[in-house]
């Protein structure tokens, strides 16, 4: 093989290796779309309507002593919900709204 051919071959698989990197993600690949996250009466939730993966909430619950912590719900797969409270304790509160992170 001539130097010639080897880097037309060379240039090549690196214009196929680029091509696969840019090419966008198929619907089973897809990331969880259409999330949202909220609370009622203290518990923080988050939920996801379409692609694939999974959603968790993630709150932040504050003491009257000032003391804070984060607190991150289960696992939820598309269309489930994601859930997660603060200390069992009238010292505690959610703070602020709470928010959701997602894996797919």
């Amino acid at each position: 093989m001539g130097v010639r051919q080897m880097v037309s071959r060379v240039a090549a698989a690196g214009l196929l290796a680029a091509a696969a990197v840019l090419t966008p993600a198929t619907a089973a690949q897809a990331a969880p779309t259409g999330c949202s996250a909220w609370d009622s009466a203290g518990v923080g939730y988050a939920t996801c309507t379409g692609g694939t993966g999974t959603v968790w909430v993630v709150i932040q619950c504050l003491s009257l002593a000032g003391d804070e912590i984060t607190r991150l719900g289960n696992a939820a797969a598309v269309g489930q919900l994601s859930r997660a409270t603060c200390p069992s304790s009238v010292y505690w509160s959610l703070q602020p709204e709470p928010w959701y992170t997602t894996s797919g």
